[in-house]
């Protein structure tokens, strides 16, 4: 009853926020947004008020006031984005937007593909919250800039950057140290600066928790016990200017130890390796055009084991490419002219303990994007074309338009096809694969509508309609994928902010989402229908910032036929944070305040109440 009545009261404060608040945007004491610059959606440098497409940014502040513990946690709070883990912290987690599944998401660090060939997957667990800066959801279909696998959207994780530290320093940096309950603890710090322009950044981390017992009695492979997880991490980046251009390089590095349930003598422990890395120049041809060579390197390794028991099972992807584009702005009369053409190349190749047929394959793309920029008017296009050595062609494409009605106030409608390459264990899995497949394909329209009357004032609207073909189902007697399934998901967001003053903000969030199997009209299992969130925040003091974040999720289908669901569930966040000088601030937060039990796979707990307590110290 208390998580239900915190709920409606949330909901109503925030949604009072949005509406019972006098404009405070016309005295000359109010603070001016800046100009949100992203670069997800078209691969280059765009306003995110003008976007085409549907953007979510989660800067570092928002990272760093969040209570969410690990990646995971922290994405599923935001609209289009539904998580699904077996477990907690180290645990296994797959992302789906706007309804699409895991591998129909492209999941990209600093712009690198990290997904695993075999599963088709990222290791989510895997990316340490120390190391970003910044990440860049961006939903609806972009395979005509990024090519397979981006159908539902694209979730691309930024790693911090270097440069001046804005007090006259060459250097500076933090270092965090914190503990957590359940037992873990966690240390990390980072340095940035410039020297002789050449901007750099490294940082490390190394966490460790005990955790908890992952799944339920009745579940396969129950082992009664608590399933912890240890990380190491690495991340930098480099960056010099000189009169013909830019060279720069970026690169995070990780490796987790993760355990996990299996009936013995199965394996109960897994180390992943991630390193997701590019290194490239920018040449300025002109003012007004200039060209990029990049080369990239992105490795997942996975290593399954049980101590005391002999031998390992391995699943291990390196992916190395290429990337060549061209970028020309020009203007004539009053119309702003963007073009901008390339190509790319890459290899995966996979190393595995299964006697697969097939071990690698080259993958290669040519692409191009028109903009302009007509008054109130942008326009953005684009088309590629990919070629894949196993299964054939796929050509993708996209328009999409947004137009400022008045100051502020912003329609935007867009159209755009995707595909998915099917993966390795799709072909070549010995017992459970077709080498037969064809990629899935999508077509996908949305209508959306952002208002910011003022600075202390936002409001984001969209409806969207995506329709799937071929896509790869397997039925449960042999579980052998093949090209039949046709799809249909419906769905709505809002999101509505507001400052009710200088101290105090708030939000609230919806998630409205109706995913069909066309062939049998029942709901696809284990997608998310309904989502709920409000926050707010507080700025008790110049010194004390608190905050708070209640997450609604509405029953849905866990079976195929429909016949079970999954409970709805509740969880409520705190978190606080206190400055102590300019240089040391101490973070409380607590996840899962009550303790809710829930599950986002079935027959594995999620996280109950989680408090972590750190301390960071600037320099």
């Amino acid at each position: 009853m208390r998580q239900w009545i915190l709920t409606a009261s949330a909901l109503a404060l925030a949604c009072g926020a949005a509406q019972g608040q006098s404009a405070l945007g016309t005295d000359n004491d109010t603070t001016v947004l800046d100009t949100i610059v992203v670069t997800t959606p078209l691969r280059r440098e765009t306003p995110l008020i003008r976007s085409t497409s549907s953007v979510t940014v989660v800067d570092e502040a928002e990272i760093a006031s969040s209570a969410a513990a690990d990646l995971p946690s922290l994405l599923k709070r935001y609209t289009g984005v539904s998580i699904t883990s077996y477990g907690g912290q180290g645990a296994s987690s797959n992302v789906q937007l706007r309804g699409m599944s895991s591998t129909q998401t492209l999941v990209l660090v600093n712009g690198v593909r990290t997904a695993a060939a075999t599963s088709g997957t990222s290791s989510l667990f895997n990316i340490p919250l120390s190391a970003i800066e910044r990440i860049e959801i961006a939903k609806g279909p972009h395979s005509s800039q990024y090519g397979a696998d981006a159908m539902g959207g694209v979730i691309n994780i930024i790693t911090k950057r270097g440069g001046a530290c804005g007090d006259g320093r060459n250097f500076c940096g933090s270092v965090t140290a914190g503990v957590s309950h359940p037992w873990g603890a966690q240390l990390s710090a980072d340095l940035r600066g410039e020297v002789d322009g050449l901007e750099y950044s490294v940082g490390g981390g190394i966490l460790g928790t005990r955790g908890y017992d992952f799944t339920l009695p009745t579940t396969w492979g129950h082992e009664p016990d608590d399933d912890g997880f240890m990380q190491g991490s690495f991340n930098f980046s480099l960056s010099k200017q000189f009169g013909w251009g830019r060279l720069y390089a970026d690169g995070l590095f990780s490796r987790g130890r993760s355990q996990y349930d299996a009936t013995a003598p199965g394996f109960n422990e897994v180390d992943t390796t991630t390193f997701a890395g590019k290194a490239g120049a920018t040449f300025d041809h002109t003012d007004d055009w200039s060209s990029t060579v990049e080369f990239s390197s992105g490795v997942d390794l996975s290593t399954n084991f049980r101590d005391g028991v002999p031998g390992e099972d391995e699943f291990d992807t390196t992916r190395y490419g290429v990337l060549a584009s061209t970028e020309k702005s020009f203007t004539t009369g009053l119309v702003d002219h963007t073009l901008l053409g390339g190509f790319e190349v890459y290899r995966e190749s996979v190393d595995t303990t299964l006697p697969l047929a097939v071990t690698g394959r080259t993958l290669a793309a040519g692409f191009a994007q028109y903009s302009l920029d007509y008054g109130a008017l942008t326009v953005d296009s684009g088309i590629r074309h990919d070629y894949n050595e196993q299964f054939g062609d796929a050509t993708t494409y996209n328009i999409g338009a947004s137009y400022e009605f008045v100051p502020g106030l912003v329609g935007r409608a867009s159209y755009g096809t995707g595909f998915r390459a099917p993966t390795f264990n799709d072909l070549y899995y010995p017992g459970y694969s077709n080498p037969d497949l064809r990629p899935e394909k999508s077509q996908t329209y949305e209508v959306g509508l952002a208002w910011q009357p003022n600075a202390d004032t936002s409001v984001d609207l969209v409806f969207y309609q995506t329709w799937l073909r071929d896509a790869i189902a397997s039925m449960p007697a042999t579980y052998i994928p093949f090209n039949v399934a046709r799809a249909r998901i419906t769905g709505f967001e809002a999101s509505v902010w507001h400052a009710f003053d200088e101290r105090w903000s708030g939000k609230v969030t919806l998630d409205v989402r109706d995913p069909v199997n066309l062939d049998n009209g029942l709901h696809i299992p284990n997608r998310d229908r309904f989502k709920a969130g409000a926050e707010l925040n507080f700025a008790a003091t110049d010194k004390l910032d608190l905050s708070a974040k209640v997450l609604y999720v509405a029953s849905k289908h866990s079976n195929v036929a429909n016949t079970t669901r999954a409970p709805d569930y509740v969880t409520v966040d705190l978190s606080a944070s206190y400055r102590f000088d300019e240089k040391s601030t101490m973070k409380f937060s607590v996840e899962n305040l009550f303790d809710e039990t829930y599950e986002t796979v079935a027959g594995y707990r999620a996280p109950g109440r989680t408090i972590n307590l750190s301390l960071t110290r600037q320099f």
